[in-house]
């Protein structure tokens, strides 16, 4: 199969050149950091800024609970249980990891925003 592929393709082909960005890849390894200083960026170091204030987090707590008691009511009629007691539980016990998802994204918003109107201030004043 794979001589009936190098075969049909010119030896300079598209097949000739995956086998080798693959042996390049397969060579690799991560443990070497003597291998990663062609892949590494140089950024600039900046100050640690604080971005989201008291106000910020709260919001994102109060929106997250919110977010967290509606889960809870709409995942119910997704329960295995008959008992509405155990129906209920199941659901929030299922609503945790869908609120802290929503948690982790209210706050990644949140900080792009934050960051996104710094740096606009920061513009429009030079």
């Amino acid at each position: 199969m794979l001589n009936a592929l190098v075969n049909s393709s010119d030896k300079f082909g598209v097949f000739n050149k995956i086998c080798i960005f693959y042996n390049s890849v397969a060579k690799f390894r991560f443990d070497s950091l003597g291998q990663l200083s062609s892949f590494t960026l140089q950024m600039d170091n900046l100050a640690y800024q604080k971005l989201l204030n008291k106000f910020h987090i709260g919001l994102g707590v109060v929106l997250t609970l919110g977010f967290f008691v509606f889960m809870s009511f709409m995942l119910r009629p997704f329960t295995f249980s008959t008992d509405p007691l155990i129906a209920q539980l199941q659901a929030c016990i299922a609503a945790v990891p869908i609120s802290t998802t929503f948690w982790f994204a209210y706050h990644m918003f949140m900080i792009v925003l934050v960051d996104q109107r710094n740096q606009k201030k920061k513009v429009s004043k030079n």
